[in-house]
């Protein structure tokens, strides 16, 4: 009997202890990927549809551009639009206009593309990138459908 009494106040002091740890604080980390303060246009692209006749087009312009701070984005401007029947298009940095899938999957080829992100809508939007320079080395900006493995379209950066 006085097992079960003891095995009871074990129980207990456990779901206590267990209960007060549990407790839910959450932290948010607000941040903003817009640019602060002056920008700075430094190359610009207009995207040049790539994907099947008959789908919807990836069309508009683009500009690669720094921020007063020398944050470095790709800005899609508000004529920018493409099909998102599947939710999200990739974006990526590519050293030429060729199919995403057989520059990443090349071998020694595999430095050709860069993955700047997504995005899921129309309209003028910004991309972060991860550093100053991020976009040294490339050529053009590809939008791609991860899901059905083909370009949508590209831009050249002048």
């Amino acid at each position: 009997m006085k097992s079960i009494q003891k095995i009871g106040m074990m129980l207990i002091a456990t779901a206590a202890i267990v209960i007060s740890s549990c407790k839910k604080t959450e932290t948010k980390t607000e941040f903003s990927n817009l640019p602060i303060g002056t920008v700075t246009s430094l190359k610009m692209g207009t995207i040049t549809q790539q994907n099947a006749p008959g789908t919807p087009p990836t069309t508009g312009t683009l500009s690669l551009v720094q921020d007063s701070q020398g944050n470095q984005f790709v800005k899609l401007n508000s004529d920018f639009t493409s099909g998102f029947s599947t939710g999200t298009v990739a974006v990526y940095f590519a050293k030429t206009n060729g199919e995403i899938k057989a520059q990443r999957n090349g071998g020694s080829t595999a430095g050709n593309v860069k993955a700047i992100g997504f995005v899921n809508k129309a309209g003028e939007q910004y991309l972060q990138l991860p550093m100053v320079g991020a976009a040294n080395g490339f050529s053009f900006v590809i939008f791609y459908c991860e899901t059905a493995e083909v370009n949508f379209g590209s831009a050249p950066l002048n």
